[in-house]
């Protein structure tokens, strides 16, 4: 659930049980009113009928209709009944009336003045049907339960409008946050203007944020640095063999041992000129060396350096191309062959043994490189085997940068790498446009 909606919820419910206590006060005391105005319309009704009772003549007026009334008359120590109205209770007892009539009727009980009975007391006692009374105290309840239900639906709407206005700002600085896409954007959130939570929240914010860039800097210098303090050793070596294979007097069967560690030391040259690439995120297109490629002789290429690690681990390769096409793609070479030999590497350290990795080339408005492997896994994580140090199979050789670097490589290059891994199939898709750069 959002913010947004939590709040509105909260607001809701705080609103519906203040209203709600609120109301019932005010509806109480509204329903006391009508029956007291009620009460006193037939406490003068009552009085009325009782000054026309005489006892002496006796005259007694009649009660309308609806209404039933007792007449009693006190005197001399003794009660005389003067009149009841047929269906009047037997016992006149106030208590008796309100329980036997309480749902139906009103009781108002009406006594004499002196000068109207002097040697006694006449009591008249008034029962009138509460029906309309009672009407109306439905009517006010359902006016109070269909305004109740009015105000809470309006309450909600009103609320859901201010919490947006309200948390308008928070959206602003989430907008802001999501154009800083990368670490090497150093922009930082604008400041509200008003110097409340959300100003604090915001100057914290930036304050991570040029922690986080602070370290990140740090890191790359020193990524850089280590990397460019190991070329000069590798540089001697990549020298030094290169001098030795030249050398005619050397022993012939040492040769493919140094050849083979010739291509190692290059692979570990180029890796290190990745590593500096993407060291410098920002020098990144001014490194690239454009030129024309063409796709199948590169392919081609790197199946042949990966072939004694195809022998080592049992595996076959095979290139496939549909139509042979005639169309160069500009690039740079050097970081293309290292995002092929990656991806045809990784496909022949976790392939099955005894299997094919196949590469095709196809080419329609891109090139597409697609390499497929047979795995002894069902399936995997994808979107994870892009992030740096993680491995499908920690027992492989390796340590996780391969992939991470190929696709930060193709991204780069202006292309997409897509991984797929499923029914023991693992593929990996690069697109490069004709014109990469």
């Amino acid at each position: 659930m959002s913010l947004r909606s939590r709040i509105v919820l909260a607001v809701t419910v705080v609103f519906a049980g203040v209203s709600l206590f609120a109301g019932w006060l005010m509806l109480t005391h509204a329903e006391t009113s009508l029956r007291i105005a009620f009460d006193r319309a037939t406490q003068t009704r009552a009085d009325w009928l009782l000054s026309l009772v005489s006892v002496d003549p006796v005259v007694l007026p009649l009660p309308a209709d609806r209404e039933k009334m007792l007449v009693l008359y006190r005197g001399y120590g003794h009660t005389r009944e003067l009149f009841r109205s047929p269906g009047f209770p037997n016992k006149s007892g106030p208590d008796r009336l309100n329980k036997i009539h309480h749902y139906s009727y009103r009781v108002i009980t009406s006594r004499t003045a002196t000068e109207q009975a002097p040697d006694g007391l006449i009591t008249v006692t008034l029962t009138v049907p509460d029906m309309s009374l009672r009407q109306d105290i439905n009517q006010l309840r359902w006016v109070f339960g269909m305004g109740w239900l009015l105000s809470l639906g309006l309450a909600f709407l009103a609320g859901y409008i201010v919490a947006g206005w309200l948390l308008r700002p928070i959206q602003t600085i989430v907008d802001q946050a999501n154009t800083i896409s990368n670490a090497t954007d150093s922009r930082r959130i604008t400041l509200p203007q008003s110097r409340d939570e959300l100003y604090q929240l915001t100057d914290t914010l930036n304050r991570m944020l040029g922690r986080i860039w602070e370290n990140i800097d740090l890191q790359r210098n020193f990524f850089g640095a280590a990397a460019h303090e190991l070329r000069t050793p590798l540089a001697v070596m990549k020298t030094g063999l290169e001098v030795t294979l030249s050398n005619d007097q050397i022993d012939r069967r040492i040769k493919p041992f140094l050849s083979g560690q010739l291509d190692e030391v290059s692979r570990l040259a180029r890796l290190l000129d990745e590593f500096l690439t993407l060291s410098r995120p920002n020098d990144s297109i001014r490194t690239l060396k454009i030129g024309e490629v063409f796709v199948p002789d590169l392919v081609a290429n790197c199946l042949t350096k990966l072939t004694s690690l195809a022998i080592d681990y049992e595996v076959t390769t095979s290139l496939e191309i549909n139509e042979l096409p005639t169309e160069y793609v500009l690039t740079d070479a050097v970081k293309l062959e290292h995002i092929l030999l990656n991806l045809i590497e990784n496909a022949i350290k976790y392939a099955a043994k005894d299997s094919s990795v196949l590469v095709q080339i196809l080419y329609s408005t891109d090139w597409t490189i697609r390499v497929q492997n047979k795995t002894a896994r069902d399936s995997g994580p994808t979107l994870d085997l892009i992030q740096p140090y993680f491995q499908a199979d920690p027992l492989k050789e390796g340590h996780g940068l391969g992939l991470w670097i190929s696709h930060r490589l193709t991204m780069l290059l202006n292309g997409t790498l897509h991984l797929y891994w499923s029914d023991f199939t693992f593929i990996s898709e690069l697109i490069l446009p004709v014109t990469s750069k």
